[in-house]
């Protein structure tokens, strides 16, 4: 059988190009032939991945559409005749995040919402990564599967970044990682304006690491930077863009905490990534986040600054607690790994 696997974009290290990813990995290893079109591919990619318009007239066997937003390629898969449909729903984050900071994407948005109840009617099978994700659709009176995202331990296989580990680790920082592209939905202020009490009033070897990239949420990113000038934090609040994996993997393993404080998740899967690396977890309760989290972090339900910052504090001083939390973490993980995801994929797909 072949698969075909639709997207709008597959980009470096996202949550929904991470999931393609597997699972062309478990298609291949049961034996099916298995191909990914987007309309935009990162460039580490565009070898094993195809423009969409190259996409065969003629399709048979199976297509799986990764729903985010409003797309062209959602036409494709309508329009697919004699083939066998999927929709892997991640979510669409509100539109109202966005409207200021780039109409285009609440535009996107919009039409995404729009297209969504026809898309599931001519679907033969809907999954969602999450359970919150899967109460949206249910919503719209359809009934989906929830398959979560796996940690993929292939992804982390390179030898970390010796020169960032060492930048990082060979000193007396505390270092506080978020990693995520720096969109509104994710709330980067909120973890911004709680360092600076932690920097200024607990420890003055802090440092705040911001990894992800802005395109499309430039507005965004600017007011973010403009925060952290105004507050005094340049020399310590670090905006790092896009990494590679093994860039990334040092950073993970060289860092103290990991906070997020976003208000709008499909799944996160940077929390469990953190988790794969022995990192605790401290995160705002919302959305998909404490479904995702499970009880391997700490949810906090208001944004307090002052207090996050002694919680932060106390998670990195207090031995007990954070060996607590890196143990829950390793649990957690288990349950999130790729593994379970294979057995998963074969049960849904029913491949013996």
């Amino acid at each position: 059988m072949k698969i075909y696997q639709l997207l709008h974009t597959l980009s470096y290290g996202d949550a929904i190009s991470s999931e393609v990813l597997a699972f062309d990995r478990v298609f291949k290893e049961s034996g099916f032939e298995s191909e990914v079109y987007a309309i935009n591919v990162h460039p580490h990619y565009k070898s094993s991945v195809k423009d969409y318009r190259n996409i065969p007239r003629n399709l048979s066997g199976e297509v799986i559409l990764h729903y985010s937003l409003g797309s062209p390629i959602n036409t494709l898969f309508k329009n697919a005749e004699g083939i066998e449909k999927t929709i892997i729903y991640h979510n669409l984050t509100p539109a109202r995040w966005f409207e200021g900071i780039n109409p285009r994407i609440s535009s996107d948005i919009n039409q995404g919402l729009k297209e969504l109840p026809d898309l599931c009617r001519i679907a033969g099978r809907l999954l969602a990564d999450s359970s919150f994700n899967a109460q949206e659709l249910q919503s719209l009176g359809f009934n989906a599967e929830v398959l979560s995202l796996p940690v993929d331990p292939n992804r982390w296989a390179k030898e970390r970044n010796p020169g960032i580990y060492k930048l990082l680790k060979t000193s007396s920082n505390f270092n506080v990682l978020h990693v995520g592209r720096l969109a509104p939905n994710k709330c980067i202020e909120d973890i911004i304006k709680s360092f600076y009490f932690l920097y200024y009033h607990i420890n003055k070897n802090s440092h705040l690491w911001l990894v992800g990239i802005d395109i499309d949420t430039e507005l965004y990113s600017f007011a973010l930077k403009r925060l952290v000038h105004e507050l005094h934090l340049r020399d310590v609040v670090h905006f790092v863009g896009c990494l590679s994996d093994e860039e990334l993997r040092s950073m993970y393993e060289a860092s103290d905490v990991y906070v997020c404080m976003s208000e709008h998740e499909g799944f996160c899967l940077p929390l469990v990534e953190a988790m794969h690396f022995g990192l605790p977890v401290i995160a705002y309760a919302s959305s998909a986040i404490p479904e995702t989290m499970g009880d391997a972090g700490i949810l906090v339900c208001e944004k307090k600054h002052a207090e996050l910052a002694e919680l932060i504090n106390k998670v990195a001083e207090d031995a007990t607690l954070r060996r607590q939390l890196i143990e829950a973490g390793k649990k957690r993980e288990v349950k999130l790994s790729f593994e379970v995801f294979r057995e998963k994929v074969r049960q849904i797909f029913r491949i013996n």
